[in-house]
């Protein structure tokens, strides 16, 4: 049995799994990763790519990249408000995805060789 984070969320509840937990962290820790490419840090929000999903399906929790408000869904340039603005700014969330990826796997190798992992 897999441990679970239930969540609540407009007015609905779900299980996260713990590895999808961790991840949800991981990427608060490296901050929205368009500011990043600014040289600043912003506390993001989750932007799950929906990519081949429908509108009802939430789609996996591995494919998600830290945005703040901003550039989520508030800004002029955000992707869901005006997604080529974002794109021709940041790149495609496949991209970024990418890229996240590889900072989250820079992270976490920092972590096992720092210790922080085992706590």
């Amino acid at each position: 049995m897999y441990q679970a984070i239930i969540l609540m969320e407009k007015n609905r509840m779900y299980f996260m799994k713990k590895k999808d937990k961790e991840r949800f962290e991981k990427l608060s820790q490296l901050g929205c990763i368009a500011c990043s490419k600014k040289g600043r840090f912003s506390v993001p929000v989750i932007h799950h790519i929906r990519k081949n999903t429908g509108i009802s399906l939430r789609p996996s929790h591995d494919n998600t990249i830290p945005l703040c408000p901003t550039h989520h869904n508030m800004g002029n340039q955000s992707v869901h408000l005006n997604k080529n603005a974002f794109v021709s700014l940041f790149g495609t969330e496949e991209q970024l995805l990418k890229e996240v990826n590889i900072k989250l796997n820079e992270l976490e190798r920092t972590d096992i060789f720092y210790g922080q992992r085992n706590k």
